[in-house]
């Protein structure tokens, strides 16, 4: 038989633990295979560094199987020889931590005595997430304590390479009302009502259903809440999916539906074998326990991969799928329980749809491709891969690595510990190289990137804690510029150099496969795993300088970033030297030199000559390469820039604008900041006139002055996640709730609702004269020009212009002195003195002294330079006002 790993765990039989391993066999069917192995069971097992007899010390400890005297290299530092440890085995890997604890107190150095069993049995046989596993003469198993059609008696692991498996898939959405209206879902009290399911292959015959406590057309109904929480159950039993996903299901409908089942006296057991589902709330998120099936939540994948303005379902829909949501508010979704058949049929097609979306979401756009690949390349179970960090997956690389070379790994540090390591880093850890950028506007740079720098500074210099020389005087040894030693590669290659050649060499034929594969679909598949190569390559320089990582050695971090700058800078050194080009920026792996050239052929011959020429230079596996061209660079400040960019393809030159540390889109905003200042940027990079992009910013300040701008684009959306009284501050969107629930308690928005407002003229707090559109445009009401230019148009805006010497007053006031209030003031230099004026027109305060704007006066009464404060209007300014 062959089957595909999907999890790992185990069960105690007779007082010793089983290894279960979870899959989908090639025939589609689900696996569970229960590992015996030749002789005795398998046990868990840690290390302790003693001379003692320390079987002396472990007595009365019945957690104890027995123990070994065995030789292994310690983790820090280069050892000549092999030390000899003791290796304690266990009976209950449940209990280990008790043992390692009451050791380590007794002041034992302790290893590996914090590996999760799972991961124990994974590395001793050669197991990574999502391999094939092959199993000849299997032999069946009889138990009900899994819930799998084949149960099988492993002896021997051997794995195999193999495409993935056909897996099913299961999206749900769940709605619930709350008892109290307006109020916000509580799971303890408030029922679900409603349950969509999809299925991405057919149940019974159908791709998706609804089940309800209500009945209705194309509906399964059931009398109760309890009747259709074991409807669901047997639902997810009999269609058995291997993944189950949906929109933000981990921290919401699990745990909801978990807590109905314990309200209802349900036991909730909707996974693969005979234990209950649990979740656990670790800081503001869930980790869920589903045995044998893997949970991939959309939400949270979608969040981690796209960069977008907003992560509701609908907005990542529209921009991922170009598919809507239907249109039903959080506040609405009572009523449309309670109301006609036709609103609750609303109601049904609402929750399908969510569901229906969730699945397109992972199924279109392929997005477990990437992390299947990361799975297998790290040797971590699917679900880790999608719940935890990168440190999780560097230490499964590193536990492999080590163990197989006769090394242990220490234990990951706990707190004082770790407190001391953060201290020392924030004090002692230096970052990468960073050149002064040229101030100005710069035409026709070439980008040249140092390929994988940090590891291939690792194998070039063999940085590696198992070559850091710590105690011994060696005259053979490399030394960093961060004043470390390491032993050369004739002595020890260190493991870390040796993890980092074989994945850099894995993804460079990858690639080779990926310029000549023809196949759409094989196509996705090397591409993702070229992904997973790069991304575990890049972790381990940042997983030396982790304060919480096991092997976190601040000597190993900055001498990588030592020879990094020494590199940068001799690289531009170099190049300013031999061919008198001007070096303009550079930033940790990469230089950009500017030259005098206009034909991007052209520029690529000399980019590809520069690199060729500095690689020669270089040391060991270092090279420099033609990235991309710069046709316009503007840097701001270290690690801020934009540029109109080039880069070859397959299907010739592709140009698009590059922005980094420079915000283009951000949730507070509105529409028109981004669209204001993608097309700022487009003027001076693409067209190269600065005086067009200023003229046009004046025209935006102009229109928004005047009110012409429409009033879509001044809408700030933000959501309500909980109720508007319920804010320790003064929000504006919960302000604006209140506001809209005094006129019209029907129409109110409700918890999770998404509230979308502008900023109207007043003197009182911003976040008080927030406003329904509707509403403004029905009564005339007037927005606050002033607040969208000054707060929301000029930060981002002001930023790229100062890099062009291009001042704030400039930009407000075709090129003369005024201030903000001169530029609302008809963009007159000198604002206009009058008796009086209205109160509702009023714009503010404005200082006759200095021009300084104030939205509300100063305790003094007098403007910080001591100036008198009068009132500024579009008429005028004024000492008194009219009410």
């Amino acid at each position: 038989m062959l089957f595909q790993v999907l999890d790992v765990d185990y069960t105690i039989v007779n007082e010793l633990p089983v290894i279960r391993i979870f899959g989908k066999s090639d025939r589609g069917k689900p696996v569970c295979g229960f590992f015996e192995g030749n002789s005795e069971r398998y046990l868990p097992y840690f290390y302790v560094d003693s001379e003692m007899d320390i079987n002396k010390v472990l007595e009365g400890e019945t957690n104890v199987h027995k123990t070994e005297r065995v030789k292994r290299f310690l983790p820090i530092g280069y050892h000549k020889e092999k030390k000899d440890v003791w290796k304690i085995f266990l009976k209950n890997p449940a209990k280990t931590p008790e043992l390692r604890d009451r050791l380590k107190a007794k002041g034992f150095d302790v290893y590996e005595a914090d590996i999760p069993f799972k991961y124990r049995f994974m590395t001793d046989f050669g197991i990574r997430g999502m391999d094939w596993i092959e199993v000849e003469n299997e032999v069946p198993v009889n138990t009900n304590t899994v819930n799998v059609e084949s149960k099988i008696v492993i002896k021997k692991i051997k794995t195999t390479e193999r495409e993935l498996s056909d897996l099913k898939y299961l999206a749900f959405d769940i709605e619930c009302v709350p008892l109290k209206p307006g109020s916000v879902p509580d799971e303890k009290y408030d029922p679900v009502i409603m349950i969509s399911l999809v299925f991405s292959e057919p149940y019974k015959g159908k791709k998706s259903m609804v089940i309800s406590t209500r009945p209705g057309k194309g509906v399964t109904s059931f009398e109760t809440e309890k009747e259709m929480l074991e409807g669901f159950v047997k639902i997810m039993m009999e269609y058995d999916p291997d993944i189950l996903t949906g929109f933000n299901v981990k921290n919401f409908d699990i745990p909801y539906i978990l807590e109905r089942m314990r309200q209802n006296e349900i036991v909730p057991m909707f996974g693969r074998c005979k234990k209950q589902v649990t979740a656990n709330k670790v800081m503001s998120r869930y980790r869920v326990n589903l045995t044998g099936r893997i949970i991939a939540d959309s939400f949270e994948i979608v969040k981690r991969d796209f960069s977008m303005k907003r992560y509701d379902l609908n907005t990542v829909s529209e921009n991922l799928l170009n598919e809507n949501k239907e249109d039903v508010k959080h506040s609405e979704i009572d009523k449309l329980w309670k109301g006609s058949q036709d609103g609750y049929e609303k109601l049904v097609t609402y929750c399908l749809k969510d569901s229906k979306l969730a699945m397109s979401l992972l199924l279109k756009l392929n997005l477990l491709d990437k992390y299947f690949a990361l799975a297998k390349t790290s040797g971590t179970l699917m679900q880790d891969i999608l719940d935890s960090g990168e440190t999780m997956r560097i230490e499964n690389v590193l536990l492999n690595e080590f163990n197989k070379n006769g090394f242990i790994l220490p234990c990951r540090p706990e707190g004082s510990d770790v407190a001391k390591r953060e201290k020392q880093r924030i004090i002692e850890l230096k970052g990468g190289f960073v050149i002064e950028p040229k101030k100005g506007l710069h035409s026709s740079v070439i980008v040249l990137d140092f390929k994988s720098m940090y590891p291939s500074l690792i194998r070039t210099f063999n940085i590696c804690p198992t070559t850091l020389i710590i105690d011994e005087d060696m005259e053979n040894s490399i030394m960093s510029p961060a004043g470390a030693k390491f032993v050369p590669e004739s002595v020890r290659k260190g493991i870390i150099p040796s993890i980092l050649e074989g994945l850099m060499k894995e993804r460079g034929d990858v690639k080779k496969r990926l310029k000549v594969e023809k196949d759409p679909q094989k196509k996705k598949g090397l591409d993702a795993k070229q992904w997973a190569l790069k991304i575990l390559s890049n972790a381990f320089y940042g997983h030396f300088g982790y304060p919480r990582a096991k092997i976190y050695k601040l000597e190993i971090a900055n001498s990588i970033t030592s020879f990094g700058r020494e590199t940068i800078a001799r690289t531009k050194e170099f190049i300013e030297k031999k061919y008198g080009y001007e070096v303009v920026y550079g930033d940790t792996d990469s230089v950009m030199v500017k030259i005098d050239k206009e034909d991007l052929e052209e520029i690529k011959k000399i980019g590809d000559s520069i690199s060729r020429d500095v690689t020669k230079n270089l040391k060991g596996v270092m090279e420099l390469e033609f990235e991309k061209v710069f046709k316009r660079f503007l840097p701001l400040t270290k690690k801020r820039y934009a540029a109109w960019c080039f880069e070859l393809t397959q299907d010739g030159w592709k140009d698009k604008i590059e922005t980094k540390g420079i915000e283009t889109v951000r949730r507070d905003w509105c529409d028109l900041v981004s669209e204001t200042t993608k097309r700022v940027l487009e003027i001076i990079l693409k067209e190269n006139d600065i005086k067009s992009a200023v003229k046009f910013f004046n025209g935006i300040v102009k229109e928004v002055t005047e009110r012409k701008v429409s009033i879509q684009k001044l809408v700030i959306t933000k959501t309500l996640t909980k109720r508007a009284d319920g804010y320790a501050g003064v929000q504006p969107h919960a302000e604006l709730a209140k506001k809209m629930k005094k006129r019209s308690p029907a129409d109110a928005p409700g918890v999770g609702d998404r509230i979308g407002y502008v900023i109207i003229k007043g003197l009182d707090l911003v976040s008080k004269r927030t406003e329904d559109p509707m509403y403004v445009i029905e009564r005339g009401l007037e927005i606050d020009s002033k607040y969208y230019i000054e707060n929301q148009l000029l930060p981002p805006v002001e930023r790229i212009f100062s890099a062009l010497d291009v001042s704030k007053t400039e930009l407000l006031g075709k090129g003369k002195q005024i201030s903000l209030c001169g530029a609302l003031n008809n963009f007159s230099g000198k604002p206009k003195k009058i008796e009086k004026v209205s109160l509702d027109e009023v714009n503010g305060l404005i200082c006759v002294k200095c021009s300084k704007c104030y939205d509300m006066p100063p305790l003094t009464g007098l403007c910080e330079c001591g100036g008198e404060l009068m009132f500024s209007s579009v008429k005028g300014i004024a000492r008194s006002v009219t009410v």
